[in-house]
């Protein structure tokens, strides 16, 4: 049986016609055949949008109610894209009061599954009777934690020399299809006392959220939930001096919406 098919096997190589090597690059001038896939874009430009919040926060105290939004964006190809991130809260009841974060970057992808980022952030805060803003350089590590944990952290570097990081970690645990529920944390970390922004060094605060999210589309979800903020550390102990509050509850109900 062996000695049959080696014998095979050297009849059809003597069978197969030799080629030239202009033959062959007459071949490859042609083209692939028609009946061949197209080939794969990995060189278009694409663009995405995706306001992750957009929601309406009612608190447990005093304090007047809000909306609040987070949202992202990016134009580019795999590997080299231009982001745009901002988030912030706009007050209704009350005084005209806000205050935004808006991140402009470049990332780059280092692995399958996470990019870093750099650029710039503009962040502003506004009364009726006063208005404040400041530039920041921002380096970011963002992408998929083991285990489908979506993680974004950076680092902020603002133009009077104050450093600052923010940590910030969600999932989606899947209950149907259309169905999810979404924890998620955020930290504020300084490296020194702030004092024009009522900040001390160390863990300054943070947010605990909770969502319930129904996919009427997958570009087009409500939800409702619970978030719970807090102040800590020294800054925390600032809060309590000026008579603030250091923690609070809120109900929010939102969408979240993609194009």
């Amino acid at each position: 049986m062996l000695l049959v098919a080696l014998y095979s096997v050297s009849t059809a190589a003597q069978d197969t016609p030799d080629i030239t090597l202009d033959q062959a690059l007459d071949y490859a001038d042609e083209g692939p055949p028609p009946h061949f896939p197209d080939p794969v874009p990995d060189d278009q430009l694409f663009a995405f949008t995706l306001f992750d919040q957009f929601e309406y926060r009612v608190t447990d105290d005093d304090s007047p109610d809000h909306l609040g939004w987070e949202a992202e964006g990016w134009y580019g190809g795999d590997f080299n894209r231009f982001w745009w991130k901002s988030e912030g809260e706009a007050f209704f009841d009350g005084p005209n009061e806000g205050e935004s974060e808006n991140d402009l970057l470049y990332s780059r992808l280092l692995t399958p599954f996470w990019s870093i980022q750099t650029g710039v952030q503009y962040a502003n805060e506004w009364t009726p009777d006063d208005y404040t803003d400041r530039w920041s350089y921002v380096l970011a590590l963002q992408g998929m934690a083991p285990y489908q944990f979506e993680v974004d952290s950076s680092l902020y570097v603002s133009e009077d020399g104050d450093v600052l990081f923010e940590f910030e970690a969600e999932y989606d645990l899947r209950v149907t299809q259309r169905l999810a529920v979404q924890p998620r944390m955020a930290l504020g970390f300084a490296v020194d006392d702030i004092p024009e922004r009522n900040l001390g060094s160390g863990i300054t605060d943070g947010n605990l959220d909770l969502r319930l999210r129904y996919a009427i589309e997958r570009e087009f979800a409500p939800y409702a939930g619970v978030r719970y903020q807090f102040l800590v550390g020294d800054t925390r102990d600032i809060a309590e001096a000026q008579g603030q509050d250091t923690e609070q509850w809120l109900l929010i109900a939102g969408l979240r919406f993609a194009f």
